[in-house]
């Protein structure tokens, strides 16, 4: 049984569910009946060895929240920015950002501040150093080159799941250019461009598993991470 927290995370503290998605345990009829109709919409969509996946993390995403906000997971409803960032329609204080990659899921929770998070499974891929160049800063492509040579397509998934966490964070997806802002620092954002609005988001890297990176992002500083398992 899924053992959820006695008290809500406090301020410089968030909570991290990792959700595993290949499990038999769960029914796809039951799954369905949580979900509303857009979540339903994008569920027909998408290519049947995907469809699995997808009820998986978003009904545990829907129950958790549930959890947080002692509202019944089917009751959850979302409103969403002009980006497409979902955030809870409720009046609760509870920010949330959910990411999954391969066979594996992460909901990042604050009570306190928009929050981002990425996971990314670590396969192999040839093109990294094209696509670092592509996406990322100059510092942060000498920073990756400087790597000792079997480390640098790992320290590539980190690099770029903290970007990913930011953009998600600050609710603009790939609408900000993955090169506009500097993630070397591995702690703080250092947009190219700085602004009063934007330079106070901060980042940790996630402790998840020797087969994936991941990230949060938080526009305030991360003393704790309370880690639990769906």
């Amino acid at each position: 049984m899924t053992t959820f927290p006695a008290s809500p995370p406090t301020l410089h503290e968030i909570d991290i569910w990792t959700i595993p998605l290949d499990t038999s345990q769960n029914d796809t009829e039951s799954l369905k009946n949580l979900l509303d109709t857009h979540e339903l919409e994008r569920y027909v969509k998408l290519h049947p060895k995907h469809q699995f996946h997808f009820l998986v993390s978003h009904a545990a995403c829907r129950d958790i929240l549930g959890r947080y906000t002692n509202t019944p997971a089917k009751q959850i409803t979302y409103k969403k920015n002009s980006h497409g960032k979902p955030a809870l329609n409720h009046d609760h204080p509870v920010y949330f950002n959910l990411s999954h990659s391969h066979d594996f899921a992460a909901l990042a929770i604050s009570c306190h501040s928009e929050i981002g998070i990425d996971v990314e499974y670590l396969k192999s891929k040839p093109h990294w150093e094209k696509i670092a160049k592509r996406f990322f800063t100059k510092t942060e492509v000498s920073y990756l080159l400087d790597q000792p040579k079997e480390n640098q397509e790992s320290f590539f998934f980190q690099i770029w799941t903290r970007k990913e966490a930011y953009i998600k964070a600050i609710g603009t997806g790939l609408s900000t250019s993955l090169s506009s802002f500097d993630v070397t620092a591995s702690k703080t954002i250092k947009p190219l461009n700085s602004t009063k609005s934007n330079a106070s988001w901060y980042l940790q890297d996630l402790d998840l598993s020797t087969k994936y990176k991941g990230t949060v992002a938080l526009n305030t500083t991360i003393k704790k991470i309370r880690y639990y398992s769906y």
